[in-house]
C-alpha cells in the first residue's frame, strides 16, 4: 500500500474509490467543504485505486471513471488534497489499525475526524467495521458514520443497469458525464470488451474541439486511434457491437 501526498495537520478525512462519482458523493463532498472550513480542518479526500473489490470478484466492476478522471472531477470541486492510495490484493488482509498506521508513518497525517459509511471497511480486518470504530475512539479521531448507505446502493443498482449494457445515455443521465478515461501510451482502459462510439477531448469536460470517433477495446487494451497529440481523453458514448 502506497500513499502520495505531503505532510499536514488538523485533517478531516473521507475515502473510497468514488466511482460511479453519484450525485450523493458529489453532495457529500460539498458538505466536507462546508464543514472543514466551519471547524478549521484540512479537507482530505482518501481514493483507493484500483476498486478494492475487484481483488475478490474476479474484475466484476470496470471503471466509469478512471483514475485521472476522477481526480480532474475532485480538483474542479476545490478538493485539491487528495491522498491516492495504491490498493493491491495483500492489502485487503489489513485491518484499520494498520491502515492509520501506514497513513502516519508514509505521510505523517494523524487524522482529527473521519467520515466512513455504515458499512465500510479498511481491507479485511479481523472485524471490518467495528475494527474502524475502535481504532478511531483509541487514537481520538472524531468519527462521523454516513448513514446514507442503503440509498447509494440503490443508485448503484440504477446505474450499473446501464453501465455494464453499454447504455452510456442512461449511465449519463444518473452520473451527468459519459465514461471518461485519461489515453496514454501502453495505458488500459477498464471496461467491458466491444466496439464504442467515442469522442476525443483535450479536456475531460470540455466540449470544445472534440472529434468524434469508433474504438475497440479488447482486454482492456483501445486500438490504435489516430488522433491530434492535443486529443488525450477518451469519452464512450455508447457500445455499438456486443459480439466481437
Amino acid at each position: 500500500m502506497k500513499f502520495h501526498n505531503e505532510v499536514t495537520q488538523d485533517v478531516i478525512a473521507v475515502a473510497g474509490t468514488w466511482d460511479p462519482l453519484l450525485p450523493r458523493h458529489i453532495a457529500l463532498f460539498k458538505e466536507l467543504l462546508r464543514y472543514s472550513k466551519k471547524k478549521g480542518l484540512n479537507p482530505y479526500v482518501f481514493v483507493f485505486y484500483p476498486t478494492p473489490a475487484n481483488f475478490i470478484t474476479d474484475g466484476k466492476f470496470k471503471d466509469y471513471f478512471d483514475l485521472d478522471a476522477r481526480l480532474e472531477i475532485l480538483r474542479h470541486m476545490g478538493l485539491n488534497n487528495i491522498i491516492v492510495i495504491e490498493f493491491d490484493k495483500p492489502d485487503m488482509e489489513r485491518s484499520a489499525a494498520e491502515f492509520l498506521n501506514e497513513l502516519f508513518a508514509q505521510t505523517g497525517i494523524a487524522l482529527t475526524e473521519l467520515w466512513v459509511g455504515e458499512n465500510q471497511q479498511f481491507g479485511a480486518g479481523a472485524q471490518g467495521f467495528l475494527s474502524i470504530r475502535h481504532e478511531c475512539a483509541s487514537r481520538n479521531i472524531s468519527l462521523r458514520v454516513l448513514k446514507n448507505s442503503f440509498l447509494v446502493n440503490l443508485d448503484k443498482e440504477s446505474f450499473y443497469k446501464h453501465f455494464n449494457t453499454g447504455k452510456f445515455g442512461q449511465s449519463q443521465g444518473i452520473i451527468g458525464h459519459f465514461p471518461t478515461y485519461k489515453l496514454k501510451p501502453g495505458g488500459q482502459i477498464n471496461i467491458h470488451d466491444g466496439v464504442y462510439s467515442a469522442k476525443l477531448r483535450i479536456s475531460p469536460f470540455d466540449k470544445k474541439m472534440e472529434i468524434p470517433c469508433t474504438v475497440k477495446i479488447t482486454n482492456k487494451k483501445p486500438d490504435k486511434i489516430k488522433k491530434p497529440d492535443t486529443h488525450t481523453w477518451l469519452v464512450l458514448l455508447e457500445k455499438i457491437n456486443v459480439d466481437l
